[in-house]
């Protein structure tokens, strides 16, 4: 993890960071991105949305996913078709975090704050290469007989990559943009 993921944030629009598990909690019960992790940017806060259905279909891949330490106790066409179903995920997730990522550090390159604060921007772009990088591991840990592990590894992923990432890289970039850049607010694709 980078030097800023790991730095204490004293909160996220009122709320401490020992709350950041209610976080987790909210969008777990709600199927929502928590208000308190909404950045303002339309781009940006519509492809966070699609993080959180991402780990509601990760739920949906196994019938399980708390219960069972291992795929041993399914059968071989059971453990086939939630592998498949999980395979299917990762790459769609992958493929969101890279075009996700792109966007982000698009912003960031034209973002006045890469020349104010070039340390908080390269741990930012750090951050995203940290996240491709385990959901790469991920995929190439993945079998059949492990594939409820993959899918816990992948939803502690998306998790922290939510409560922490967005709160602590995203909200800080996003904040300074409509403070002080108003006109990148505006920018979607």
């Amino acid at each position: 993890m980078t030097k800023q993921r790991t730095a204490p944030v004293p909160s996220v629009e009122g709320l401490a960071v020992g709350e950041l598990p209610d976080i987790v909690a909210y969008w777990r019960s709600t199927g929502v991105l928590p208000p308190q992790l909404v950045t303002g940017h339309r781009l940006i806060d519509m492809e966070h949305r699609f993080l959180i259905d991402a780990i509601a279909n990760l739920q949906r891949v196994c019938k399980s996913v708390t219960d069972f330490e291992n795929c041993s106790s399914c059968g071989r066409l059971q453990q086939e078709s939630c592998e498949n179903n999980l395979v299917g995920l990762l790459g769609d997730v992958f493929a969101f975090i890279l075009d996700h990522f792109k966007n982000e550090e698009e912003i960031i390159r034209n973002s006045m704050l890469l020349v104010i604060d070039r340390a908080v921007c390269e741990a930012h772009i750090e951050d995203h290469a940290e996240i491709a990088a385990k959901v790469q591991q991920i995929v190439s840990a993945l079998d059949s007989s492990h594939v409820v592990s993959r899918i816990r590894e992948l939803e502690a992923l998306l998790g922290r990559w939510i409560t922490n990432h967005i709160a602590l890289h995203d909200m800080l970039l996003l904040r300074w943009i409509a403070r002080y850049e108003p006109q990148l607010q505006s920018i979607d694709r």
